[in-house]
């Protein structure tokens, strides 16, 4: 050994003093180890909740083409309900134009009734034979009496007494007015 006692002090000291700093630098380590673990722990925790993030948007961008196929299919069913509609409308707007023409000729008929009911005779001149003044509003649809047995008495004589008590419809006026005279005595067994 050489050196003096002062160097051998001098020396112990930068030996403590180093201990001093060796003690303190493995404390920092150990301070420094333990941050490194917190910190490789959350690390971990982030790269689970990350990865279960990266799951969790997987299955929303499966449920999203999924959606997306529903939607192609609803705006599919969506373009085919218009067009049934338009077609729809056509019909509807065909019906009420049939509709209308149709109104207007009950309107025209209703009417050509209402001046036939009004007229005491509706009947025009024409093809007309003796059976037909059965159709005008005084005979039509009424019991034969004899008031009305009276008002045909002048043109009537022959046939008259067969009809009392019959109700004059299209049915017995049309068999009438193929009878001839003769054959009239005969129509009461018909009816």
């Amino acid at each position: 050994r050489s050196g003096t006692v002062q160097d051998l002090d001098t020396r112990c000291l930068v030996f403590t003093e180093l201990q001093t700093r060796l003690k303190e630098a493995e404390n920092g380590a150990i301070v420094t180890q333990r941050k490194l673990n917190r910190t490789q722990t959350e690390l971990l925790e982030v790269q689970g909740l990350f990865n279960s993030t990266q799951e969790a948007l997987v299955g929303v961008k499966s449920n999203l083409g999924v959606i997306g196929g529903e939607l192609n299919e609803t705006r599919s069913e969506l373009s085919g309900a218009r067009r049934e509609l338009g077609a729809m409308g056509g019909e509807l707007n065909e019906t009420k134009r049939l509709l209308e023409d149709t109104k207007l000729e009950l309107e025209d008929t209703k009417f050509e009734l209402k001046n036939v009911t009004e007229s005491k005779c509706a009947l025009q001149k024409g093809n007309l034979t003796k059976w037909d003044i059965l159709y005008s509003p005084a005979y039509y649809n009424k019991t034969f009496t004899h008031r009305l047995y009276q008002q045909l008495t002048t043109t009537w004589d022959s046939i008259s007494n067969k009809l009392f008590v019959m109700t004059i419809t299209d049915k017995v006026i049309e068999l009438i007015k193929d009878l001839e005279d003769g054959q009239i005595d005969r129509c009461g067994d018909l009816l």
